[in-house]
């Protein structure tokens, strides 16, 4: 006999069900038993379900797992001892209860743990690789920014809201005097109501004024004002529905994208990326190819236990599968960039000696990193792209190594410490290393950190006329209701220099935001002529070389933070 509630195997002489509770006294009253009842497989299962990878994950959170359940308590004596009788109230709660429980942990075993469960290991594998790619690429814009900003204090703006940011930067060196020391002011204002935006830097050397330059977004208008008054001012003027898009962008950005010809970032579709690498790169291999297993992976500077899928193809899937995870990398530090994986590699023959395994790991479901390891005779060489953040928390890593051992490194984290925070920076070209190490408070806005950086230059010193190929420093960040300062402290042999900047952002100010008034018979109007304007004002951006080979792949560059302050800056200089 089955009871009518579960179907669990009961006895003749049990008055409740010792799996659901249910009674049994009527059982052969003609009650419908289990078999009749629809079981779970005709339900609609949880496959259509939106899957984990880009949801917040439950780290800070106990799951149902860790609870003791009922199996492991004393089973109670149905044939002698009579239950007692609950009020409807009770009986009610602790009903309510009990579904709220088994709810609570279904919902987590199917959001959490089923997905994983139900996917084959090759679209899992897939999915894993597209994730990490995605977060990843949305750090490329950042890659490099934090040294320079916390050494020379050099940054980018944003577009939240209508404000004028000012930067005072002084600094003093033991081989100046006071005559000599420099004095930067920099602006980055945005109205967001018209759109308008401007960047402006003025340069003093002592008391004297070497000349403030900007640029302004005015409406339909673009000018740029040389600091240099004897070189000309430049105008240019962008279509309305170029100028629209524009507007949501502050000037930096907004300089770049207009040169580009572009009116706004482009998007990633995603989706289609990860479709396009499963039919393509993965499809010539079998579903039974791909491995789970567990293994060992650093997140946040720490050693974690990960779930493992892994894949190890030769020759020809081998060069497909690079090639399909290349492009993925590709396409997403570009925005959306369509690169020829021969631009970038040229059009090499598959080789049959080569091995490659490609792993995935992923830790409480959610996908961290990647480890691509290609053998070939006995060399073995491994890249690792990891791309994780738990909100509060982040990693992004590249490790590629060159032939030679000394390739390119990146790492940027945010780990959460107690209350505070930890932010490491390091970037290594070959022998040439920058480390950025800060502690202390991020709340919003706000910033309480201080902390050091080393630089390690190995034989590049004497082009950068320093007389020891290392050196280090201290940094320093206060930032409270839009007020503060930074503060930099340089010791080398040639001795001491600080740079400090003070720092405030308020109302957005008329005068820093207007263009002088452009004169045509002493400026350059370049119509709506972005080559005219390009050539007037000296611009050479990332892949405008024409007839390179990778000047496409080049051109990914362009969406840089770095690369992009560095356009600015570079217009600056260069007519002062």
């Amino acid at each position: 006999m089955t009871c009518p509630k579960c179907g669990a195997a009961v006895t003749g002489n049990m008055k409740f069900c010792r799996k659901c509770g249910a009674s049994l006294q009527n059982m052969m009253q003609g009650q419908p038993n289990a078999q009749n009842q629809p079981n779970m497989y005709g339900q609609p299962n949880v496959q259509g379900q939106p899957n984990s990878y880009g949801q917040p994950n439950m780290q800070g959170g106990n799951n149902m797992y860790g609870q003791p359940n009922m199996y492991g308590q004393p089973e109670m004596q149905y044939g002698t001892v009579q239950p007692k009788k609950k009020s409807g109230l009770a009986l009610g709660i602790g009903v309510g209860a009990f579904v709220l429980a088994v709810l609570g942990a279904g919902a987590f075993f199917a959001i959490n743990i089923l997905p994983g469960l139900l996917k084959d290991p090759k679209t899992l594998f897939a999915e894993n690789v597209v994730t990490v790619t995605r977060n990843f690429s949305d750090e490329f814009t950042d890659f490099g920014t934090k040294p320079v900003e916390a050494m020379v204090h050099l940054g980018m703006d944003d577009s939240k809201d209508s404000h004028t940011t000012t930067k005072i930067t002084t600094i003093e060196s033991d081989a100046s005097g006071k005559d000599q020391e420099y004095a930067l002011e920099q602006t980055y204002s945005y109205d967001s109501g018209s759109g308008d935006s401007a960047y402006t830097l003025s340069v003093s050397m002592g008391d004297a004024s070497l000349g403030t330059g900007g640029v302004y977004f005015n409406g339909n208008e673009f000018i740029y004002s040389p600091a240099n008054t004897s070189s000309p001012m430049v105008r240019y003027e962008l279509d309305e529905s170029s100028a629209k898009a524009l507007g949501a962008y502050q000037a930096i950005d907004r300089y770049t994208l207009m040169l580009t010809g572009m009116s706004s970032e482009d998007e990633v579709d995603w989706d289609k990326q990860l479709e396009d690498f499963l039919e393509g790169s993965l499809e010539g291999i079998d579903k039974k190819e791909f491995e789970k297993s567990s293994e060992e992976y650093t997140i946040f500077g720490k050693t974690q236990k990960c779930d493992t899928v892994s894949v190890t193809v030769t020759g020809q899937e081998a060069k497909d599968l690079m090639e399909g995870m290349t492009k993925l990398i590709t396409v997403g530090m570009s925005n959306g960039g369509d690169f020829d994986t021969e631009e970038i590699f040229g059009d090499k023959e598959a080789d049959d000696s080569i091995s490659l395994t490609a792993t995935t790991y992923s830790y409480k479901n959610s996908p961290v990193g990647v480890v691509i390891s290609v053998s070939k005779d006995e060399e073995t060489y491994s890249i690792n792209l990891s791309g994780y953040s738990t909100g509060k928390e982040k990693q992004t890593i590249i490790d590629i190594p060159s032939e030679k051992g000394k390739g390119f490194y990146y790492e940027d984290g945010v780990y959460s410490i107690d209350s505070g925070y930890e932010v490491l920076n390091k970037i290594n070209f070959g022998e040439f290393s920058i480390v950025v190490d800060e502690t202390g408070k991020i709340n919003g806005e706000d910033r309480d950190l201080s902390g050091s950086f080393t630089i390690k230059t190995g034989d590049k010193a004497g082009k950068i006329h320093l007389k020891e190929n290392s050196f280090t420093g201290s940094i320093s960040q206060e930032i409270t209701d839009g007020k503060g300062q930074f503060v930099t402290e340089i010791e080398t042999k040639e001795g001491h220099a600080t740079i400090t900047t003070s720092y405030e952002r308020g109302k957005l100010q008329e005068d820093k935001i207007t263009a002088p008034v452009f004169l045509s018979e002493s400026g350059i109007d370049c119509g709506r002529d972005l080559d005219d304007l390009k050539e007037s004002i000296h611009s050479k951006l990332l892949g405008d070389k024409k007839g390179k080979g990778d000047s496409n792949f080049a051109r990914m560059g362009n969406r840089n933070s770095l690369v992009r302050l560095g356009y600015i800056i570079s217009l600056m200089g260069r007519n002062r």
